[in-house]
């Protein structure tokens, strides 16, 4: 009945061995890529912070500090669970080894006490030759083999059982540090929250001062976002193929091939920049530090370094550049039925009908007529339907 608990355990120990591992390194993964999202926004801030003219890409880049330090939070307690689960486990199979461990040392105890009471009558010479024919004999010889190798295999039971419960003590003491230690970080990490927080509650105060600012370059953006939409919905009206795409577009078969291999590409395409983070996430959301204001982001914001290099994330053609107030630009390269947006750019390097690759150099990303760092806004369109970008780039 021992035996077959612990079979059990065991499998069920193993099972989770395995899945454990593969989850804890997809956590620790997870939690180093958020680390390191941290660390490149606060490099951004350190450049932006002096300038009080800077209070809003302050706040943006803190909000962003806050929701990527909420998940590394998150992906800790998700470890400790982890931990919790297999330490439980451990101990279930620690228990169950032991109580083997126990059964088999008394029975072999009773098989040597037996042999040693009864080492005269056992003598193996005497025994054998006591027989009454050939055939007792040899089956007293075979009885004196089996009996041989029952004690040497309940000895090497013992043994493997000894250093598997060893393993699993060493194991569990392994699994009690690692989660005394994430308990440690998980603090610290709360620490650094608290003070993203009283950060973000002192620019708040402060852009509420610049609220009528704030506003009107809202309305700018809305503006910006409005010819956007009507540019890529003439493209589309432009379009003419014999193939028919989901989105109702029709495209030539070389188009076809090429936006069945961008849609493939989710999750996986370039970064539009090198080095950069997202200051604002797709979608409707309140704008940064006012009161009942509301955005509908198109894209994503990304914060990035001066002179940054904007790249096209996937081959495609250039349809359309459009001029932005303060003397910017919008590129939008079409993909199949999906189209690359990409404002606030300068210093063009591609022009109107260009095939471009993947990778290759687009402009550059501009500070829009304000001080800080560049700002610009990345799009993912499949027609005339908005997509979120941050799904399709790799993380």
């Amino acid at each position: 009945m021992i035996k077959k608990i612990f079979i059990s355990v065991l499998i069920e120990v193993i099972f989770f061995v395995n899945c454990y591992c593969q989850d804890i390194n997809q956590l620790r993964s997870q939690r180093d890529k958020s680390l390191l999202d941290i660390s490149r926004t606060e490099e951004l801030l350190k450049q932006t912070q002096t300038n009080r003219q800077n209070e809003l890409q302050n706040l943006k880049l803190t909000n962003r500090k806050i929701i990527v330090r909420h998940k590394v939070i998150s992906g800790i307690n998700n470890e400790i669970s982890l931990l919790d689960k297999t330490i439980r486990n451990n101990e279930a199979a620690i228990d169950t080894l032991e109580s083997e461990i126990t059964v088999l040392k008394k029975d072999y105890g009773n098989v040597i006490l037996k042999t040693y009471l009864n080492r005269n009558a056992y003598h193996r010479s005497q025994y054998i030759f006591a027989a009454s024919d050939f055939n007792q004999a040899f089956k007293r010889l075979k009885y004196m083999q089996q009996y041989a190798r029952f004690r040497k295999s309940q000895a090497e039971k013992i043994e493997v059982k000894t250093e598997e419960l060893r393993r699993i003590n060493v194991k569990q003491e392994e699994d009690k540090n690692q989660r005394r230690d994430l308990l440690l970080v998980e603090k610290r990490e709360m620490a650094k929250l608290s003070n993203d927080q009283k950060d973000q509650e002192g620019y708040v105060k402060d852009l509420q001062k610049q609220e009528r600012q704030v506003k009107k370059d809202l309305e700018a953006q809305k503006a910006t976002f409005k010819k956007l939409e009507k540019e890529i919905a003439k493209l589309i009206a432009a379009a003419t193929g014999s193939e028919m795409s989901s989105s109702g577009m029709r495209m030539t078969p070389e188009e076809k091939i090429i936006s069945n291999e961008f849609s493939q590409n989710i999750g996986r395409l370039p970064w539009p920049v090198a080095r950069g983070v997202i200051s604002m996430g797709h979608g409707r959301q309140n704008a940064p530090g006012l009161r009942n204001v509301e955005i509908d982001n198109l894209g994503i914001s990304i914060i990035t370094e001066d002179e940054a290099i904007v790249q096209a994330v996937f081959g495609g053609k250039v349809s359309s550049i459009m001029s932005l107030a303060g003397g910017n630009l919008a590129v939008l390269i079409k993909h199949g039925e999906y189209f690359s947006v990409y404002v606030n750019i300068s210093d063009l390097k591609v022009k109107v009908g260009d095939n471009v690759k993947i990778k290759q150099e687009i402009g550059r990303a501009t500070h829009n007529g304000k001080e800080g760092n560049p700002e610009f806004n990345f799009q993912i369109w499949k027609g005339q339907d908005n997509q979120d970008p941050e799904k399709w780039l790799s993380k």
